[in-house]
């Protein structure tokens, strides 16, 4: 699938074209991209810069579409 593609994207220096993918997915309503994206957020992967708005944002979209764990993160 296409999270798994972002991923390895992402593990061969990819970011960018990775992040294009994980995107895509989490905007067609995928939790699990959402989730990823929240954490790239957070934590700065897949080139983007911290920003603890934007992974609030992603991690209660992850919550909102049945993800326990971004319901979890969101909460924090």
């Amino acid at each position: 699938n296409n999270i798994k593609l972002a991923l390895s994207l992402r593990n061969v220096g990819q970011a960018r074209l990775a992040l294009k993918y994980l995107q895509n997915c989490a905007n067609n309503g995928n939790s699990l991209a959402m989730l990823h994206l929240g954490y790239s957020y957070r934590f700065g992967g897949f080139s983007l810069k911290q920003n603890a708005k934007n992974a609030a944002e992603w991690f209660k979209k992850s919550a909102e579409n049945g993800s326990s764990a971004g319901m979890a993160l969101y909460s924090r």
